[in-house]
């Protein structure tokens, strides 16, 4: 099976407008609505293409029973752990006439010890998936060990643990030695502490990472693709030139894109093919409706797979 974890989902609602008016009423469309968070974002490309995947994830109160309905309504198979604090809401506001949007993210609210331990034991000790997602923020309060500590558990078994996080809860991770990595350029700059100006930067800054244990470090580059360090080499994904509608979830489309083409069988480099594909055909929709197959299936074909 392939097991995707988001300790910190939300419900993102998603409004289109003009011009944002200061200190006057903004009239707006009906939101989109959708599931949030790395973790679930990369769980609903997966479901797309796969039967074999699941999401664990705390939920709570009303917002997160409209949460559980719309992963139901994507097909998502969800393990639900039942909190008693409010899943959050994240608020994106798209302003057309800019081509800016602002997101407002809530922090989310702590998890009680007994809840914590409980999501700790589902992913650990209740399935042995083949490949396992750690995606996104924690709740306030968690300790920042937490992804580092579900790494160690699958020390020395088959399971391969892509993680997507950033700040100290990245770096308390790469610490355990993780199967892959999938920071942004900015992320990788604050995991190993330095400005990364080049392309020849960013590949040493990543064999650096892998120096520390970690065996595949992806590099998400926007509308230049992936740059992906593996025993296999180093490539770079580069997609075709594509309109871009909104950016919201394409890097999780990569996460998910490349575990379930991973858990499929295929190498390193068609992957990370693929999850490009997948990132790449997500920018094409609007708001958070992510990647569609058809649209990836078309993309697979146009997207350069380059040795570095």
């Amino acid at each position: 099976m392939l097991l995707s974890l988001c300790p910190n989902p939300c419900l993102d609602v998603y409004y289109y407008t003009g011009v944002l008016k200061e200190d006057d009423t903004n009239r707006v469309e009906n939101p989109l609505l959708s599931p949030g968070g790395k973790g679930v974002n990369a769980a609903r490309v997966i479901a797309r293409f796969c039967d074999e995947s699941y999401l664990a994830l705390p939920l709570g109160g009303c917002i997160g029973r409209c949460v559980k309905e719309l992963l139901e309504k994507e097909g998502v198979s969800s393990i639900i752990v039942d909190i008693s604090a409010e899943t959050r809401v994240n608020t994106i506001l798209e302003q057309k006439a800019k081509g800016k949007h602002i997101l407002i993210a809530a922090r989310g609210a702590p998890l009680t010890e007994e809840e914590l331990e409980k999501l700790k034991e589902t992913v650990c000790t209740c399935y042995e998936p083949e490949v396992l997602i750690l995606g996104g923020s924690i709740p306030p309060g968690i300790r920042e060990t937490f992804y580092g500590e579900i790494v160690e558990n699958y020390k020395g078994t088959k399971t391969k643990v892509i993680v997507d996080a950033d700040g100290e809860l990245l770096k308390k991770a790469v610490e355990k030695g993780p199967f892959a990595i999938k920071p942004n350029k900015y992320e990788l700059e604050r995991l190993v502490g330095h400005p990364l100006y080049s392309l020849e930067d960013i590949v040493e800054a990543a064999e650096s990472v892998r120096n520390r244990g970690v065996k595949v470090v992806i590099v998400s580059l926007g509308e230049f693709g992936a740059l992906c360090v593996s025993d296999d080499g180093v490539f770079r994904a580069v997609p075709p030139r594509v309109e871009v509608k909104n950016t919201v979830g394409a890097g999780d489309s990569l996460v998910g894109g490349f575990a379930y083409a991973l858990y499929s069988g295929k190498g390193i480099p068609e992957a990370l093919q693929f999850g490009v594909a997948c990132g790449t055909a997500t920018v094409t929709e609007e708001g958070t409706k992510l990647c569609r197959p058809e649209k990836v299936t078309a993309l697979v074909k146009l997207t350069k797979i380059e040795a570095l």
